[in-house]
């Protein structure tokens, strides 16, 4: 007799609790107050918004294509394979980093003049977003850092782990195959 009444009031406390936690995630919905996915507005989006140059795969890298108009590249054409977020040793091919762009991801990418604790710092920061960013060296840059997310970058003379921080959480996923949650390109809008 006892367990039944324990069971009993146990059954009680989650329905009622079930109940409630529904109740307020709906009138949340309705009211708007979950909306935290939205995305920002172009002038809260760092970096500058880069014209589109095109979403086709080339049949194996290496093909002939158009040249990229930005360094590094922020869309246009790419790799059929792609890379996973990581931090890589060897320079990724533009081919191959135009197609981690277009699965939302943000490249952060380094010339050959930053110094080596920064490069440390930018793998740190590239491991905190383990599924958002791939950390790699990029000699073409010259000199510098670049940050890129699908039709977007931003170019560092030096470390600001602040401002690549700020890049990676305010780009990373507004881009997946299409524009997330209300994000636009910033350019034609």
């Amino acid at each position: 007799m006892k367990r039944r009444w324990l069971g009993t009031v146990v059954s009680a406390v989650v329905t009622v609790l079930s109940v409630a936690t529904m109740s307020s995630l709906g009138v949340g919905v309705l009211l708007g107050l979950t909306d935290d996915t939205a995305a920002l507005s172009c002038d809260r989006v760092p970096g500058t918004p880069q014209p589109f140059e095109g979403e086709r795969h080339i049949p194996y890298e290496g093909a002939p294509h158009e040249p990229y108009r930005t360094m590094p590249p922020t869309s246009g054409p790419h790799s059929p394979r792609v890379v996973v977020p990581g931090i890589y040793r060897d320079p990724v091919p533009a081919e191959l980093q135009v197609h981690v762009l277009e699965h939302g991801h943000v490249l952060v990418q380094y010339a050959p003049d930053v110094p080596a604790a920064d490069v440390d710092a930018l793998e740190r920061l590239g491991r905190r977003h383990p599924r958002d960013v791939v950390v790699a060296p990029y000699p073409a840059l010259g000199q510098g850092i670049g940050l890129t997310g699908w039709q977007r970058l931003h170019r560092l003379d030096r470390l600001d782990e602040r401002a690549v921080e700020e890049f990676v959480t305010k780009v990373a996923g507004r881009y997946d195959h299409g524009w997330q949650d209300g994000a636009t390109d910033c350019v034609s809008s």
